[in-house]
């Protein structure tokens, strides 16, 4: 999420005046400010996309718990983004291999995998904001596939409160496909926001709570509401670890998660 670097600034001597300094870059001036940029372990996205020439891993694993005695975990969580040009990123999206155990019996497969997008369109010393686009092809297990395409556009936008705080918001439009209760598949759409409050306890440590949501999880309705929680640590210039708790609620399931990763700047 968006959180505040500033830059050193460098004059230089023009007829006895000093240049104009350069406005501060929230998402990390010449290179990507990692905690700032990365999207996991939240759920929503980063306004600010990674810079050119460099790419930014974001891996993990996440163990959920349902109310009705099923559990499963997914790993590896793979989220990977390229800068491909000023304020311009490609990303790679997945496969997550999920184990569930659901009534006694265990399954195993993949789940889609895709390709995606930022643009950076906005940026000054305060406020980062992107569009993203996202698309998953039906590439996955039959028991973990869509069984579709699953198309989102998401508005992300991040602004620093202090040199410590920072508020982020995404608003996703995301065309899916999905069984009903009946079991019959259709196409539906909904919208997935979520808003993200971050806060720095030193240069190298970030906590967040985040709360989330989607209008409509299948074709004949249901919504979901979840919030979660977590910390960042970079543990090296170029590498972060983190650890999330989560809390989901449906009109049918309620859920919690723990999750723990890691991102990698190359």
């Amino acid at each position: 999420m968006v959180t505040p670097l500033l830059l050193l600034v460098t004059a230089a001597a023009v007829a006895a005046s000093p240049s104009p300094s350069p406005a501060p870059d929230p998402c990390g001036g010449t290179t990507t400010n990692v905690l700032a940029t990365l999207n996991r372990p939240t759920i929503g996205f980063s306004a600010c996309s990674v810079k050119a020439r460099e790419s930014l891993w974001e891996l993990g694993y996440v163990n959920l718990a349902q109310n009705d005695g099923s559990h499963s975990a997914a790993y590896p969580q793979g989220f990977i983004r390229f800068g491909a040009g000023k304020r311009l990123e490609v990303d790679v999206i997945g496969p997550n291999y999920v184990v569930q155990n659901s009534a006694g019996g265990v399954t195993r497969g993949y789940t889609d995998s895709g390709v995606g997008a930022k643009y950076e369109f906005f940026q000054d010393a305060s406020n980062v904001a992107a569009i993203d686009l996202l698309y998953t092809a039906p590439t996955g297990a039959a028991a973990f596939t869509a069984g579709a395409p699953v198309a989102t556009l998401n508005f992300d936008y991040g602004r620093s409160l202090s040199p410590a705080a920072g508020v982020a918001t995404t608003i996703g439009v995301q065309s899916s496909f999905a069984q009903n209760l009946g079991g019959r598949a259709a196409r539906f759409t909904s919208l997935l926001p979520s808003l993200v409050f971050t806060i720095q306890s030193d240069s190298r440590t970030q906590f967040y709570a985040e709360a989330y949501g989607q209008t409509q999880i299948r074709p004949d309705g249901g919504t979901l509401f979840g919030l979660d929680g977590g910390v960042q640590y970079m543990l090296l210039p170029n590498v972060e670890i983190d650890g999330e708790l989560g809390q989901t609620v449906t009109d049918l399931l309620r859920a919690h998660y723990i999750g723990f990763g890691f991102g990698l700047k190359f």
